[in-house]
């Protein structure tokens, strides 16, 4: 063998020798199990499951997230822009709880709606409607295009059209 090759042995060899020296030493500082301690617990700490029902954990959240909630809530993907101030009760009720029950096209397109209560009101194309900050697009030959503002899950603000259809008494189920 040559002198580099013997040498390059004899580091392993130490090396080696180092790795059992540090594990003997650590194996010596573990406490070794006995009959009267099985687990191999050090005296005056108890086992696992022992432990005293007078030590009690106590998490403080206060000012702190909850870590078991995702970062992005996916259930609330769009937020709705909520009307602050209704000026007129076509702003107290939701979209789709008004009904269109007639329209008049000409220079100026009207349509006629109900809310819940069964009160009739006239609009026009600009006018507010709904209590999610709805304004009225357009009224066609079949119904009323409401746009309505929304926070996406970026907070940018997006417009959804709504569509309100006119019904006729046929429609209706037969009453």
């Amino acid at each position: 063998m040559t002198m580099m090759r013997q040498s390059a042995i004899s580091h392993r060899i130490l090396l080696l020798l180092a790795a059992i020296v540090i594990l003997a030493a650590l194996a010596a500082d573990l406490p070794a199990a006995t009959a009267d301690d099985p687990g191999g617990q050090p005296a005056g700490q108890p086992a696992i499951g022992d432990i005293d029902d007078d030590r009690q954990f106590r998490y403080l959240s206060l000012g702190r997230t909850d870590p078991f909630r995702p970062f992005i809530s996916f259930t609330q993907i769009e937020r709705p822009i909520p009307t602050e101030n209704p000026a007129s009760p076509l702003e107290s009720y939701a979209i789709n709880q008004f009904k269109l029950v007639g329209i008049l096209l000409g220079p100026q397109n009207y349509a006629m709606i109900e809310d819940p209560e069964q009160i009739s009101y006239t609009v026009r194309e600009g006018d507010r409607l709904g209590n999610l900050s709805g304004t009225i697009l357009s009224i066609q030959d079949n119904g009323l295009v409401v746009s309505e503002p929304y926070l996406d899950i970026y907070d940018r603000q997006q417009v959804r059209n709504v569509t309100l259809k006119l019904h006729s008494d046929d429609d209706s189920g037969g009453n």
